[in-house]
């Protein structure tokens, strides 16, 4: 914030039900404790492996669950979004437009058919003063 930069905060859930997406929404506002942000707070799932607890949830759960996690987050007076991504595979996307998206898409051409609000267009970028690759993304808001 000290060198003007807006902030806002992504959430990596593992929720497997409603109950849960609501809890983690609550625990990303307790640890917020009021700080304010410019930028939302993001409802971030993907596809870990079939290893993990959340490799068997359903479509509609998980659609669900970003649903509940956003609904918490809105009605704590704050802005919500869901980071969504062609090879995440699970969210129904056409039951999310209400929300804005933060969109991965790794490539030359416009291929995603939804309304989005921030493009991550590249995780390969650089920033100077930041060793390694960076994601960059475009935020329309």
């Amino acid at each position: 914030k000290a060198a003007g930069l807006k902030t806002g905060v992504y959430f990596f859930s593992q929720a497997i039900s409603v109950e849960e997406a609501k809890e983690e929404a609550r625990f990303v506002l307790d640890k917020l404790d009021g700080q304010p942000l410019e930028m939302p707070i993001v409802f971030d799932w993907e596809y870990i492996g079939d290893y993990a607890r959340t490799a068997n949830v359903s479509d509609r759960m998980l659609t669900d669950c970003a649903i509940a996690f956003c609904e918490e987050i809105k009605a704590a007076g704050r802005k919500p979004m869901i980071y969504v991504a062609p090879w995440f595979g699970k969210l129904i996307l056409e039951d999310l437009n209400e929300y804005p998206q933060w969109l991965a898409l790794y490539t030359g051409k416009m291929t995603y058919r939804y309304h989005f609000d921030m493009w991550q267009y590249t995780c390969t970028g650089t920033v100077p003063g930041i060793v390694g690759n960076v994601d960059i993304n475009l935020y329309f808001p």
